[in-house]
């Protein structure tokens, strides 16, 4: 019995905490929260790869 609430107790509370990672990556955004962040070839991961690039010099 308290066996059972122990398990049930740890299987809660992981869910909780998964949920609640889910939710804060998500509002980070799709790249921040990449495991692959650092590696990622992605143009969203690239700070230089924007919409507003401008013309070279010359």
């Amino acid at each position: 019995m308290i066996a059972d609430i122990v398990i049930l107790t740890i299987v809660f509370a992981y869910a909780g905490f998964a949920f609640y990672r889910g939710i804060r990556k998500r509002k980070q955004g799709a790249c921040a929260a990449c495991a692959q962040q650092q590696s990622c070839a992605a143009s969203c991961c690239d700070p230089a790869s924007s919409s507003s690039k401008q013309p070279p010099a010359g």
